[in-house]
């Protein structure tokens, strides 16, 4: 409708107008409901997914405190238990390998930075530096191994320890940072870890003193009361506490468990070996290992529970985060649904129908005649206009088929006009419309050409002797064998009977002389007429075109052909360049 003014008002703009008020005041009210929930759903996702990373971070510097179990095992070993043991090292030292290569690339990230990848290169250097302390004592036969040696692995296995636990604190910060929410449970499970890693230290310092001479004893003896100190540290202000946190029956049940086996039986074994033992060596190291280290297992199953159970969590809470997000999506939408049904109606009873009529007019003015999909119509008078549509469409549509069908006829009339009927080449007069083009390009890049024309020897004895079908079996297989031979961007072309031209590009005299004996080799050598096995020889004329040559095609053709007379009058089955010599063969 037009309203004075000449000013286009359109009902369907008051209904949507209308629709759209309702339909901003209903989102807006459920998008904040949604948008909160999402927040919740996207924060507790991505703590998740940090907390898997962290127990990945816990698992590395894990495993490298636990190697110094199988190490001292390896260390304190006799010879007749040394393989065992030594097999025992090699299968941990996998396993640390693989927990390193799986934390590297799960913090990728954090390690490219300056103090990550500072942090990464020592604790390399410091594994590998025990890891030689520990080969150097543990390969020593049992009888002369030395006691220092022994304890520089242990104390060298404490310092790839500690900088394993220098990169866990230096990630776990950085986790800490990007989702502080989750600060209380990575403290905890850092908390874990260092517990397990001391309980470690401490059993390593009693193998130290044990293996040690009696006036090294008090050295790690005062290292294992200040290890003591700070398990108790940990265990008093942190680990003992981790089920009020994580108030779950597998945690508590945990907690109890590491004080059964530790503080109630690992810890008084150690002292009792400290006090009892290590002043005359009297206790195994490997036996002590045995004993002291299947007791720290619950301190293993403990830090695996924090991150675990944190993870669950999470997840629970980020469930039920997502089925707010749920409720309150559906409840909007179902809002908008009721909202937009009575405009949809009006849409597709009339306002539709005349749009896609005008979309329709507008494809078919741009030359899409394309049929549409049909569309339910309710109005008969619209209905009346597409089907007027249709039948133009089909007119047009009816043209173009004629005019695709007119070029496809010229395309086929012009290939037969420059191509050879027998052998498919191009003929003569499709190579004569090419040649100034191919000489100006030629000239323009500052390429050279060879130009050869090659004549089939004593064709006609074979069309004599085995017949004119036999004769075009054979120029069609002398057209497809030099055709195979040619080179991407050469030409060949018949120009008479059993006469053809090839055009050589990015050649010089050598090269195209060496071409045409190849090409020439292969005629005769090979079977042109699969029936009979026909092989024929070929005599060529070669003739060169220098970039920028004033020569053209008729001079050079003139040349090629007079040497291809030399070559029939030379013997025939060769190749005719400038220069020929008939004593030779070759060019001069």
């Amino acid at each position: 409708m037009i309203v004075p003014g000449g000013a286009v008002f359109r009902i369907q703009h008051l209904q949507w107008l209308g629709v759209a008020a309702a339909a901003i005041g209903c989102l807006l009210l459920g998008g904040a409901s949604v948008f909160s929930n999402y927040n919740d759903h996207q924060r507790h996702s991505n703590g998740v997914a940090e907390l898997q990373g962290f127990a990945i971070l816990l698992e590395a510097a894990n495993a490298v405190s636990t190697e110094r179990g199988p190490a001292n095992s390896a260390m304190g070993a006799p010879d007749s238990e040394f393989q065992q043991r030594h097999a025992d090292l090699v299968a941990k030292r996998a396993g640390t390998d693989a927990s390193l290569a799986q934390m590297k690339a799960t913090f990728a990230d954090v390690l490219e930075t300056d103090d990550g990848r500072l942090a990464m290169e020592r604790l390399d250097a410091a594994l590998a530096e025990g890891r030689r302390a520990v080969d150097r004592a543990a390969n020593t036969p049992f009888g002369t191994r030395v006691a220092q040696d022994i304890g520089e692995g242990i104390m060298a296995m404490f310092a790839a320890a500690d900088t394993a636990s220098a990169l866990r604190d230096l990630v776990s910060g950085h986790i800490i940072r990007e989702t502080p929410q989750l600060a209380g449970e990575l403290m905890l499970a850092n908390a874990t870890s260092a517990l397990r890693d001391q309980e470690g230290r401490l059993g390593s310092y009693i193998v130290a003193a044990l293996v040690a001479p009696p006036e090294r004893d008090h050295v790690y003896l005062e290292h294992m009361r200040a290890t003591e100190g700070v398990i108790r540290s940990l265990w008093s202000t942190s680990v003992s506490m981790g089920d009020k946190l994580l108030p779950d029956p597998e945690i508590a049940e945990l907690i109890q468990a590491v004080h059964r086996d530790f503080f109630e039986n690992a810890l008084p074994m150690a002292l009792t070996a400290a006090a009892n033992h290590t002043a005359g060596n009297s206790l195994s190291a490997a036996q002590l290992t045995a004993d002291y280290v299947p007791l720290m297992h619950s301190s293993e199953l403990l830090r695996a529970a924090v991150v675990e159970h944190s993870v669950a969590i999470l997840e629970r809470d980020g469930q039920e985060a997502m089925r707010a997000l749920i409720r309150s999506a559906v409840l909007t939408i179902a809002i908008l649904v009721v909202l937009v049904f009575v405009a949809i109606i009006f849409r597709r009873t009339l306002f539709a129908p005349l749009m896609r009529l005008h979309q329709e007019v507008l494809a078919l003015a741009s030359g899409d005649n394309t049929l549409p999909a049909p569309a339910p119509i309710v109005a008969q008078e619209v209905n009346d206009i597409f089907a007027g549509l249709t039948i133009l469409r089909q007119r047009l549509s009816d043209k173009r088929l004629l005019e695709e069908d007119q070029r496809r006829l010229n395309r086929r009339l012009r290939r037969l006009a420059d191509t050879d009927t027998l052998t498919g080449l191009l003929n003569r007069r499709a190579l004569l419309n090419r040649v100034d083009a191919v000489f100006r390009r030629a000239d323009r890049i500052g390429e050279s050409l060879a130009i050869a024309l090659f004549d089939i020897d004593h064709f006609k004895v074979v069309n004599d002797t085995h017949g004119h079908a036999v004769g075009d079996e054979v120029l069609t297989g002398v057209a497809k064998l030099v055709q195979s031979a040619l080179r991407t961007g050469d030409t060949v072309a018949r120009v008479g009977g059993e006469e053809f031209v090839i055009i050589m590009r990015r050649v010089d005299a050598g090269e195209a002389f060496e071409l045409l004996e190849r090409v020439r080799n292969l005629l005769a050598e090979t079977p042109v007429q699969d029936g009979l096995g026909l092989r024929v020889t070929a005599c060529f004329g070669m003739a060169m075109r220098p970039a920028g040559s004033e020569m053209n095609w008729d001079h050079i053709f003139a040349l090629a052909d007079q040497r291809l007379y030399i070559a029939k009058g030379s013997g025939r089955n060769r190749v005719v360049t400038e220069g020929f010599s008939p004593q030779t063969r070759q060019r001069a």
